[in-house]
């Protein structure tokens, strides 16, 4: 339309402008108003050709719609020439993300849009899950034709009502406990499957799918939080379970060794043996010149305890008597 009208105003300012050139000179006020009106009708006449060519941006693909009929083929990133009476419609070709959230800052919708699903125990769970995609670049007039005439009409119809419909379904397969602990991946992997193959249908292709988030409800949550603690508390209680048996097998092992010492002393202590240590030891006190201990056996071998005497006070004992 804007081809349409631009170029019929430069065709009526070319003959307009040929008009005036037809008229005697001395008949037009102002010399410089053929001139005028030519650059005008160049102008226009460039700005309807421009209509001709379209740019189509890296990452984008555009749709040709001429009198309401979606044509075959698509423009790719570039310089493209068109016809001028085409309506261009554009869809991005980049990865795009959809995300459904408890929290309202980053999910598509505000507020709590995490979808809610019922396990195969049948509990109810909210699931906040991102899915990456983006259109399928040959296929993008199919999409205006068949099902959304632009992105956010696509995230609407088909992307949103994806997302709920396949999480639940695949959800519906697993118990709860299962979705947060060792077949979490397996969920996700299934979430992916699912999503491919309900949304390849509508050209739509699946790059990647995140479950950020498991919401579950609070007497759920309490009680793996008791069962966390239970565990942690037993785990602590056969710890020092371990530590007490250590020490007492240590506590053992150096009794054991103070049995066998003794039973070896014992064994090699003999009378004879005790008498000469004790021989030598008085020997030694005789001979020192600070000694003033006396110590008398107190048994024929010399082997028991001896009685110690202070010879000090034994002799000023004496001199007082």
């Amino acid at each position: 339309m804007q081809f349409l009208i631009f170029f019929v105003i430069s065709i009526v300012l070319f003959f307009s402008f040929f008009n005036l050139k037809k008229q005697p000179i001395e008949k037009i006020k102002d010399k410089n108003i053929p001139k005028i009106i030519l650059v005008l009708s160049i102008i226009f006449f460039l700005v309807a050709i421009s209509n001709c060519f379209v740019v189509i941006d890296a990452g984008e693909v555009g749709v040709q719609i001429l009198f309401g009929k979606v044509q075959k083929t698509t423009l790719s990133a570039g310089i493209n020439i068109v016809n001028p009476f085409v309506n261009i419609i554009k869809y991005p070709t980049r990865i795009q993300e959809y995300t459904m959230s408890l929290k309202s800052t980053e999910g598509a919708h505000s507020g709590n849009d995490s979808v809610t699903v019922r396990t195969l125990d049948g509990l109810a769970i909210g699931v906040d899950v991102t899915v990456w995609w983006k259109v399928d670049s040959s296929k993008a007039n199919n999409i205006y034709e068949n099902y959304a005439k632009n992105v956010a009409d696509l995230r609407t119809k088909i992307i949103r009502p994806a997302i709920r419909t396949t999480i639940r379904d695949v959800a519906a397969n697993f118990k709860m406990a299962a979705l947060y602990t060792g077949e979490r991946k397996k969920f996700t992997s299934n979430l992916k499957k699912q999503f491919k193959k309900v949304l390849d249908n509508k050209n739509v292709l699946v790059d990647r799918v995140l479950v950020r988030n498991i919401n579950l409800p609070q007497s759920v949550e309490k009680a793996i939080q008791k069962k966390m603690e239970a565990k942690q508390e037993e785990e602590k209680m056969v710890y020092k379970q371990n530590i007490a048996r250590k020490e007492a097998k240590i506590k053992e092992i150096e009794a054991n060794g103070l049995a066998k010492a003794q039973k070896i002393i014992n064994s090699t202590l003999t009378k004879n043996y005790l008498q000469h240590e004790a021989i030598k030891a008085y020997e030694k006190l005789a001979n020192s010149e600070n000694s003033t201990f006396i110590l008398i056996p107190t048994s024929p071998d010399g082997t028991g305890m001896p009685i110690i005497l202070d010879s000090t006070k034994s002799l000023s004992t004496g001199k007082q008597d």
